[in-house]
């Protein structure tokens, strides 16, 4: 079980660390509504064929799809700041759930195999399991409006179709791992209850 103490250890300094780039996000938002953001982070949006092809080289040629830009607003913007939460707040507050909830399965897991296969780790592991697949899906949706929306104050030319993040995908399929685990454990305990009944 000391490999379980020592994961623990491991993701609660990222929770921490989270938390840390949670705050970071709101001073940031706080700097772009009141400040500026002359010199800060920029937003990442994707811009059309014609944003493109002025900066490809003679010998290239571009095919189809779009591009990605950084782009800052040079002067204080709620809106703006508004847009930019909207686009990452969601994806820090279901990252900041899932590790919250798995932290909690492995704090129970290594006081020993009873608690390891029992109704709370079970509990804990399907809120993982539909925390990343819910949060993530909402998170995504959320994050196309702000895009969409960012693109229309800080970009001449829209581009509503934004591509689909490879990262949420894979984050959905850790979600449906997390909620199999959990029927595991689940179906495990009820095995373990029949048999010490029978006994």
């Amino acid at each position: 079980m000391r490999w379980i103490a020592r994961l623990e250890i491991v993701f609660t300094i990222a929770f921490v660390f989270a938390c840390l780039g949670g705050l970071g996000l709101l001073l940031q938002a706080v700097s772009m509504a009141f400040f500026g953001n002359a010199g800060g982070i920029g937003v990442v949006l994707t811009v059309p064929e014609a944003g493109v092809t002025g900066t490809l080289a003679e010998h290239a040629a571009f095919v189809g799809g779009v591009g990605e830009v950084m782009v800052r607003s040079t002067r204080p913007s709620p809106p703006v700041a508004g847009l930019y939460l909207l686009d990452n707040l969601p994806w820090l507050v279901t990252g900041l759930l899932a590790l919250l909830s798995l932290v909690r399965a492995l704090r129970l897991a290594r006081s020993g195999d009873r608690a390891l296969f029992s109704a709370r780790t079970a509990g804990h592991l399907r809120t993982l399991g539909w925390t990343l697949i819910i949060g993530t899906a909402a998170s995504s949706v959320l994050s196309w409006l702000a895009k969409t929306l960012l693109s229309g104050v800080l970009l001449t030319q829209v581009n509503p179709v934004q591509p689909p993040s490879g990262g949420g995908l894979v984050a959905m399929l850790f979600g449906a791992a997390a909620l199999g685990i959990a029927e595991i454990v689940r179906r495990g305990l009820a095995l373990l209850e029949e048999v010490e009944a029978t006994i």
